[in-house]
């Protein structure tokens, strides 16, 4: 009788505690593979003998949608070139601008890059960069296309807004080029 009674209590209480330590011994361990992942950080650019780091200009879109400025897109070349191109739509005689491009000095030096902007078709259209409250004009409304120098400070990072001023309606399209590319 009394063995009984002690296998009664044993399956009352040892028994579920021991249930639950055998699934926790399978689930902790599944829990943990489910849970790992890869660490994504980025490997520095470094040499051997010396610690170096790749200082370079960088440029990339801001994006963002607009009712004049659409189909934006940012290529480099080999050569280091940096081209950037949008379409101009059709416009009320008005000033439109957009921030189009962030640049970033990540050299320890001042950088001196060199832009040029362009249309296809003069349209009368003045046509300028505005970096840090600076207007630099790229074609004024002749259609005559000037090649700026800008000046980046080290370690800065500077947003560029394209900005297109017209006294007349525009009925059509154009293709705006702007070239960027840094000056030795």
């Amino acid at each position: 009788m009394k063995n009984q009674k002690l296998k009664k209590t044993f399956s009352l209480i040892i028994e579920p505690i021991a249930l639950g330590l055998l699934a926790l011994l399978f689930i902790i361990p599944t829990i943990t593979v489910i849970n790992l992942k890869p660490i994504e950080k980025k490997i520095k650019d470094s040499n051997v003998l010396g610690l170096s780091e790749k200082a370079q200009i960088e440029i990339s879109i801001v994006g963002g949608t607009h009712q004049v400025f659409s189909q934006e897109k940012l290529e480099k070349d080999e050569d280091e070139t940096y081209k950037y191109t949008a379409v101009i739509t059709s416009r009320d005689a008005n000033r439109y601008s957009k921030p189009i491009l962030e640049i970033k000095n990540s050299k320890s030096s001042e950088v001196t890059i060199e832009v040029y902007g362009y249309t296809d078709l003069p349209t009368h259209s003045d046509i300028s960069l505005i970096i840090n409250d600076q207007i630099y004009r790229l074609q004024n409304p002749q259609g005559n296309t000037t090649t700026q120098l800008i000046l980046l400070q080290p370690g800065e990072k500077y947003i560029v807004y394209l900005a297109i001023e017209n006294f007349s309606n525009i009925q059509f399209s154009e293709d705006f080029t702007l070239e960027i590319k840094e000056v030795q």
